[in-house]
C-alpha cells in the first residue's frame, strides 16, 4: 500500500477524519502496517498488548472463545474501523479477541503514540471519547436484550443491527454476504436450530428473502417495530 493509499485509509477512520492532510501523512508514516490473511488472529482475548488498530481494508470480527470453544461474536468491522483502544487507554488486558474475516491491511500505533496523538490533537481526543461512549451504549443495549428478550426477539434485534450497517434502499436492507445461521446464533447466545426456525418464520411472513448468497430484509421499519414492541418501547 503506497503512502497516498495509507493516508486515504486513515482518513476513513472517524476519529482521524478531523486531521489535516499533512498530519494524516505524518501519522501514516508513524503507524506500523501489517497484512493479515483470512482466518488469522489479530488479537487474543486477555492478551497483554496495548496497541490501537485501524482497519485500512478487509473485514475483521470481534470475538471471544469460551473454555469449551464456543464462539461469542460481538461485531464485524469494515474499513475505517478502530479497535484495541480500551487497552491502549487503560493499559489493561484485551477485553476481546479480533480475527481477520478476509485478507486485511491494518495500521497500528503503540499506546504511547496514541496517547501522544490525543494530547496533541484535542479534536481527536473528543472524537475518541464519543466513540467509546457509543460503544458503551451499544454494549449496554445488548446486555438488556440478553437479560429481557426471548430468543426470537434477540434474533430480530440482531437482524435490525445488521440492517443498520448494510446498504438500505426503499425501506429494505441487503445483507451481503448473508450471515450464517451459526454466526447469528453466536451473536445472541443461542443455537443454530432456533435461528433457523425463526428465519423461516420471518421469510414466511414476508420480512426476509434469500437472494443467492445474500439476505434481504424486505421491511426494516416493520422489523424495528417488532423489536420496539418486544422491549416495551
Amino acid at each position: 500500500m503506497q503512502l497516498d493509499d495509507r493516508v486515504a485509509a486513515l482518513k476513513q477512520v472517524p476519529i482521524l477524519g478531523v486531521l489535516s492532510g499533512e498530519r494524516l501523512e505524518a501519522l501514516a508514516r508513524t503507524c506500523k502496517w501489517q497484512d493479515y490473511e483470512a482466518g488469522e488472529q489479530i488479537l487474543n482475548y486477555h492478551d497483554s498488548s496495548t496497541e490501537v488498530f485501524f482497519l485500512a481494508s478487509g473485514r475483521a470480527r470481534v470475538i471471544i472463545y469460551s473454555a469449551e470453544g464456543k464462539a461469542v461474536i460481538f461485531t464485524d468491522m469494515g474499513p475505517g474501523s478502530m479497535f484495541g483502544e480500551i487497552a491502549a487507554i487503560d493499559r489493561g488486558v484485551r477485553s476481546a479477541g479480533v480475527d481477520s474475516v478476509e485478507r486485511s491491511t491494518i495500521a497500528s500505533l503503540t499506546a504511547s503514540q496514541f496517547e501522544s496523538l490525543l494530547l496533541k490533537e484535542p479534536a481527536v481526543a473528543v472524537a475518541t471519547l464519543r466513540h467509546v461512549a457509543s460503544e458503551v451504549r451499544r454494549l449496554s443495549e445488548r446486555v438488556l436484550e440478553f437479560s429481557t428478550l426471548a430468543v426470537r426477539n434477540r434474533i430480530h434485534a440482531e437482524l435490525l443491527r445488521l440492517s443498520a450497517d448494510a446498504r438500505q434502499e426503499n425501506g429494505q436492507a441487503l445483507l451481503s454476504p448473508a450471515p450464517s445461521l451459526s454466526d447469528i446464533a453466536n451473536r445472541i447466545s443461542s443455537h443454530r436450530e432456533a435461528v433457523s426456525r425463526e428465519m423461516s418464520h420471518l421469510t414466511s411472513i414476508g420480512l426476509l428473502r434469500r437472494e443467492g448468497g445474500d439476505l434481504r430484509v424486505l421491511d426494516a421499519d416493520r422489523l424495528e417495530r417488532l423489536v420496539r414492541e418486544a422491549k416495551g418501547e
